[in-house]
């Protein structure tokens, strides 16, 4: 690729497709190793493309309405065994993210598909939910089967169309900066719509999965053997530097180029470790950054925070495509949820199917999540003792008034169960699975596997000479599609995520690859001092203004049942907080009416005693986390982040 330059620093979707390897594997094998072979043939025209009529099979089907996942007896063959005829017994077999199907098969026919009552004007949320919408909700964007309902979201008003890219924007009702989704991703480089190559399915594989020509590869990839977290950070900060010229003053230096330019170099560097970078190094960085603000070290704070949030904007720039294929598969599989004919819509190029793939395994995982967690609050007692239990388990949304959310657990099992289904209707098509990359296939066949060292013998005598991979390769894919994931967000995603990370985890053991430097700066595992602690900073209490509830929650006296005294005791107590959160009291009428207190009284801030349990022996006013002062936002340029802008907005 040609070399940085001042005209050349932003980097185009066209740079990027003439420098990707277009090798079957969709990124470059060590030299030392074979390439995962894949086929990129297009799939059949002529498969069929109508849509499931739900409508139509419930009333040819004439399904009754059932509340529960109960089995018709009518048809022994697909009846599931004896002891599985109770709803507790009926359970779906959860091995991290994904086994298909119950212990028992249950037939497409015999999953009950919910009905909207002849009085009701309206879906409910499962029906909605089990036909893929959105939850609707005023002010709140719901769940459905491939989407977490989210209170950051803003809803669009009614007649008010999608956006064509996500955006920021301001709710008129509360003055807070919202996201409002899109119809497509914005690639943070050009501000605008990700762009999928117009050249053919093979560039936009190439795009979803991108790698580098083997002469690149070889000039940036690290020796993992040896290498060290403060080599890997120099080395990204030089293929991040590039000549930059203030075109007023004509003042020439090298730097990182200025928010939102990124130079090829530095796409080519992440490229070529992107299985030794991600979120790791994210981490890294940001640990890096933060202990050298608590050693007073400013300007090499300032360094590392630009090259961090740099590297954040590449990392975003790159994984853009992915997560474009990624949100173009979601709404053909959402709005199919329940239809078992899977290649009427999930069939097509190797890319989408891949990101089809993708979208159902992650749903399931997702959904067995949600199913965990109503089976451990079913089985809570429901009283004070269980009350912490009950806060910290399952989603906070099923809280609200209203919830936009599907949390009993006989709707979630219905819908676990047919997402599962789902998943096992699509590896049973071998047009649509068995061409998929082979990192995604051994997903599916390594989570029926229980024990790392039966995974990587399956791996070893099986999987790898079965598909013609070399295990390094394989390994690389896994955590390349591991850092690509992880960039999607946490929810529905992160389930499934999680799942990857373990197979990376259990498939390196025994190899070079399971070394982990990163540990060291992110896990705090060698103690808590500068000297011994590569990772380690001196976290710090705070002053707190006396109206604040960080002070009121220090100062208040815990009130156990049946030791509260008399009313007149636990009213003194409450007015005495009261009078310090709120400034004035009620019922005694001691306290000054607080709009007669002095402005100047109040903006006195005395140190006070931080409790010792909440202290836990660290220092006080330290000072250091203003270090940077305006420049941790905006380093001192007119730069704006997505994460700056979650603030009240001032009227």
């Amino acid at each position: 690729m040609a070399s940085a330059s001042i005209g050349g620093l932003l980097f185009s979707s066209a740079a990027l497709i003439a420098a990707l390897s277009l090798s079957a594997d969709g990124f470059v094998a060590p030299s030392s190793h074979s390439s995962l072979a894949r086929s990129y043939a297009p799939a059949s025209d002529s498969s069929p493309s109508a849509l499931y009529n739900r409508q139509a099979r419930r009333k040819d089907k004439k399904k009754k309405k059932r509340s529960s996942l109960i089995v018709d007896d009518d048809d022994e063959d697909n009846a599931p065994a004896a002891n599985s005829q109770s709803y507790k017994k009926q359970e779906p077999i959860l091995l991290g993210g994904g086994e298909i199907g119950f212990d028992s098969e249950v037939g497409e026919s015999k999953i009950p598909v919910a009905t909207s009552s002849s009085s009701q004007s309206s879906k409910s949320k499962l029906d909605q939910e089990l036909s893929g919408e959105r939850i609707a909700e005023e002010g709140i964007v719901g769940e459905s089967v491939t989407s977490a309902a989210s209170v950051s979201d803003m809803p669009l008003e009614p007649g008010m169309m999608q956006p064509d890219v996500t955006t920021i924007v301001t709710d008129p009702d509360t003055g807070i900066a919202r996201i409002q989704q899109g119809k497509y991703v914005m690639d943070k480089v050009t501000g605008k719509a990700v762009i999928l190559s117009s050249l053919g399915p093979e560039y936009r594989l190439a795009q979803m999965f991108p790698g580098v020509p083997p002469e690149v590869r070889e000039q940036y990839r690290f020796d993992w053997k040896t290498v060290t977290v403060p080599e890997m950070v120099e080395q990204l900060k030089q293929a991040c530097t590039v000549p930059l010229k203030n075109s007023q003053t004509g003042k020439e230096w090298l730097g990182v180029p200025p928010f939102p330019q990124i130079s090829n170099p530095a796409v080519e560097f992440v490229l070529s470790n992107r299985d030794y970078l991600g979120h790791r190094m994210k981490k890294a960085l940001g640990r890096l950054k933060l202990r050298s603000q608590s050693q007073f070290k400013k300007e090499e704070a300032a360094e590392l925070r630009e090259l961090w949030k740099h590297f954040l904007l590449l990392e975003d720039h790159i994984s853009a495509p992915f997560r474009q294929i990624v949100l173009n598969a979601e709404t053909v599989v959402g709005p199919n949820f329940g239809n078992l004919d899977m290649k009427s819509y999930c069939n097509g190029e190797l890319y989408e199917r891949t990101a089809n793939y993708l979208v159902l395994k992650s749903m399931v995982a997702h959904w067995e999540k949600k199913y965990n967690d109503a089976m451990e609050l079913d089985a809570l007692p429901d009283d004070e003792s269980a009350f912490m239990a009950q806060l910290y388990t399952g989603d906070p949304k099923r809280y609200l008034p209203d919830p936009p959310i599907i949390f009993r657990l006989a709707e979630v099992s219905r819908i676990t169960s047919m997402a599962q289904q789902m998943v096992k209707a699509f590896v049973d098509e071998e047009e649509l699975f068995d061409d998929l990359p082979a990192e995604v296939k051994f997903i599916e066949r390594a989570l029926s596997i229980k024990g790392g060292t039966a995974l990587r013998q399956f791996m070893l005598e099986e999987f790898c000479p079965n598909e013609n991979v070399d295990p390094a390769s394989l390994r690389e894919g896994l955590k390349r599609l591991y850092q690509q994931m992880f960039n999607m967000q946490s929810d529905p995603y992160g389930d499934l995520t999680m799942t990857l990370w373990n197979l990376c985890v259990a498939t390196s053991v025994g190899t070079d690859e399971a070394r982990d430097p990163y540990e060291e700066y992110i896990a705090n595992v060698k103690g808590t001092k500068y000297e011994n602690n590569p990772g380690f900073f001196q976290t710090y209490t705070f002053n707190h203004d006396k109206n604040s509830l960080v002070r009121f929650l220090d100062s208040s006296k815990t009130i156990e049942k049946g030791t509260a005294g008399s009313a007149e005791d636990v009213t003194r107590q409450i007015q005495g907080e009261a009078l310090q959160l709120l400034g004035f009291s009620f019922g005694g009428g001691g306290s000054p009416n607080p709009a007669t207190i002095s402005a100047d009284t109040e903006r006195v801030e005395k140190d006070y005693d931080v409790p010792e349990d909440r202290a836990i022996g660290r220092p006080h006013m330290m000072g250091w986390l203003d270090l940077l002062g305006d420049e941790e936002l905006t380093g001192g340029k007119k730069e704006e982040f997505e994460a700056d802008k979650w603030e009240e907005v001032k009227s």
